[in-house]
């Protein structure tokens, strides 16, 4: 019986609980494999020559890899002139007519909804729809009870949107007195602080009145003390040696 001999370490292998069949085996299947990556890496060569001179080349499996060569374009002679790209700025001009019509587009049942801070205005319009429901419910009931459905369901609508509907009169008029409160509050800081800021400013001109009159008393009284000096009599030194 004739069998290969094992180098040292393929002894290692085998004494690592392979038989040496088994070892064999693994060493032809790793050869194989290296085998058939170089013929791969060969077949990717020859594609790649084959793309620069652009030609067929046939592969060991049989396959053709055909390439068209490359021919370079005319070159672009340099533009002396200027180019100006195109800038979209994402904002596109709407006349009033148009915003007008998208306006009536996203009102619902001919009912513009109560949204917004203007508290006074959204109370009198809420006043007015509940004057005209009354005066519905007059002449008929069932079209007052009607209409208020619609207001009702309309409303509906517009908070599925995300629109926060201001209908609630006790609401608007407790939001309405804050505002004017508020609105009192600061017209009286206003007020203080105009006071206070023209207080300071007479403040600093009687200041600087008085620093001007201070300046020009010493200066009078240096030019007197330099008379003196040289000799000469003032009014005011005859005035109190007579005293």
């Amino acid at each position: 019986m004739t069998q290969l001999a094992l180098n040292s370490k393929d002894l290692k292998g085998a004494g690592k609980g392979l038989s040496s069949e088994e070892w064999m085996k693994k060493r032809e299947r790793r050869k194989q494999e290296r085998e058939r990556k170089k013929r791969k890496r060969k077949e990717f060569r020859m594609k790649k020559l084959a793309e620069k001179a652009g030609e067929t080349v046939k592969t060991e499996d049989g396959e053709n890899l055909e390439s068209a060569a490359v021919t370079p374009g005319p070159v672009e002679k340099e533009m002396t002139t200027l180019v100006f790209n195109k800038v979209d700025v994402g904002f596109e001009y709407k006349s009033k007519l148009q915003l007008k019509k998208e306006k009536k587009k996203r009102v619902k049942g001919n009912l513009t909804p109560l949204t917004g801070k203007n508290y006074k205005q959204l109370l009198s319009r809420v006043e007015a729809r509940k004057a005209k429901l009354e005066e519905l419910r007059e002449k008929d009931e069932a079209k007052a009870k009607e209409m208020e459905e619609k207001m009702k369901w309309t409303n509906v609508l517009y908070k599925a949107e995300g629109l926060k509907i201001k209908d609630n009169e006790g609401m608007l008029r407790a939001s309405l007195k804050r505002k004017e409160k508020i609105r009192a509050q600061r017209k009286k800081h206003w007020e203080q602080r105009s006071l206070h800021v023209l207080e300071k400013m007479q403040h600093q001109q009687d200041k600087r009145r008085k620093n001007i009159q201070n300046r020009k008393h010493m200066k009078l009284e240096k030019r007197k003390e330099k008379a003196r000096k040289k000799g000469r009599v003032l009014p005011e030194d005859l005035k109190k040696a007579k005293l």
